[in-house]
């Protein structure tokens, strides 16, 4: 049996209107969330739909105040060459996209204004991210309170699931401008399928689909922090990271973890918001730049004078232990001599050498300088009797 109950243009009465905002708080409650859905576009003009895979994930984040979720939507598209692929990605007020072989990032801490953007920012208008439920949901509102759509509620069968099924219908000017279709299961909340339809009858008529699977595992999990997304895409971020972020911006901020082989050939390991044992000075250093001598000289000297114990590591954006031993001679009691530092140089956003990092035990950084200079002695010596 079909039940269909009609709505008139932007006026939600009664069950329907009740009805719709339900659904819309059903699609919210979802979380955890994991689906595979094929989108597919058709083109008036193409002959071929064109047709993406998606896998797809997202989870309450209740400490988040820009959108209270974490997600990730994972893509590729078939090509007559190979595939196309990439991913959006967003936590915490981090986003990450990649296509076409570049991988662009918005962090909040470093530059706001792409999340507060009057659409409501980078992290609910990315790619795909309106198939969402949190993002069905708040469309679903906003059909509710637009006088220009006429809504029908009904049941049916789609896709083998018995769903509760919305349509609206767009008017503008008299001219009619949009189908929406979405169909919701109506035992699990979950979407089954949607179906929008953009000028009809018209020479720029455009038709999308998005129909969704669910299996007993997830195809895919949402990730809560850049060590685990870069852990899923370690080829994207070591080849194709492309980011404004400059060392400069972690004042105030946790130092970075890293782990990086020591001259002996055994492994450092810090782990990101682990304490020191003491305050440490990070010094990133070029062997090859003719100042790296002196300004491992200066550091040494910094640290002896120093009133209280103080680590040193001294991490070098190379692996030639010759060149580095014959810089640096015997390693010191409280200090480290590192190398192969390109990962952390990456992770940091190093581009000057030498750069130095001025830690607090408590693993967060307190100031960076960068290069050399006849002041160098004298603000390492200030900044680090600061450290706590």
């Amino acid at each position: 049996m079909v039940i269909a109950v009609l709505c008139l243009p932007g006026e939600m009465y009664g069950e329907a209107g009740s009805s719709i905002l339900s659904m819309a708080e059903r699609l919210d409650r979802i979380s955890p969330y994991s689906a595979t859905i094929d989108y597919s576009v058709a083109l008036p003009m193409a002959d071929d739909d064109v047709v993406y895979t998606l896998r797809v994930a997202t989870s309450d984040n209740s400490s988040d105040p820009l959108l209270g979720r974490d997600y990730i939507i994972d893509w590729e598209l078939p090509l007559e060459s190979g595939k196309s692929e990439g991913f959006t990605a967003y936590f915490d007020g981090h986003h990450y996209r990649y296509r076409d072989h570049r991988l662009q990032e918005n962090h909040f801490q470093w530059d706001s204004i792409p999340f507060r953007t009057s659409a409501g920012g980078i992290q609910r208008n990315g790619q795909f991210v309106n198939l969402l439920p949190f993002s069905l949901a708040s469309q679903l509102r906003e059909i509710a309170n637009d006088s220009t759509y006429t809504v029908t509620l009904h049941t049916g069968s789609t896709e083998g699931h018995n769903s509760d099924i919305i349509k609206a219908t767009r008017h503008i000017n008299g001219i009619e401008s949009q189908q929406w279709e979405l169909a919701i299961d109506q035992q699990t909340g979950n979407p089954v399928k949607l179906s929008v339809l953009y000028n009809p009858g018209l020479l720029g008529e455009q038709e999308v689909n998005a129909v969704y699977t669910y299996d007993a595992s997830p195809a895919i999990e949402a990730v809560s922090s850049e060590e685990r997304l870069m852990a899923r895409y370690p080829e994207v971020f070591e080849k194709y990271r492309v980011s404004n972020y400059s060392v400069e911006n972690l004042r105030g901020l946790p130092l970075p973890g890293f782990a990086l082989p020591t001259l002996t050939r055994q492994r450092y390991l810090y782990q990101k918001n682990a304490p020191f044992h003491s305050p440490t000075i990070i010094a990133v250093i070029d062997p090859e730049v003719i100042s790296a001598e002196a300004t491992i000289a200066t550091l040494r000297q910094v640290t002896d004078k120093l009133p209280r114990q103080t680590g040193l590591l001294l991490i070098f954006n190379s692996n030639n232990a010759d060149k580095i031993e014959s810089l640096t001679g015997r390693q010191r009691p409280g200090e480290e001599l590192l190398t192969s530092a390109t990962p952390f140089i990456r992770d940091c956003g190093i581009n000057a050498f030498p750069t130095i990092i001025l830690c607090n035990t408590s693993g967060t950084v307190a100031d960076v300088i960068l290069g050399t200079g006849s002041s160098l002695e004298e603000d390492l010596l200030q900044g680090a009797a600061l450290l706590k």
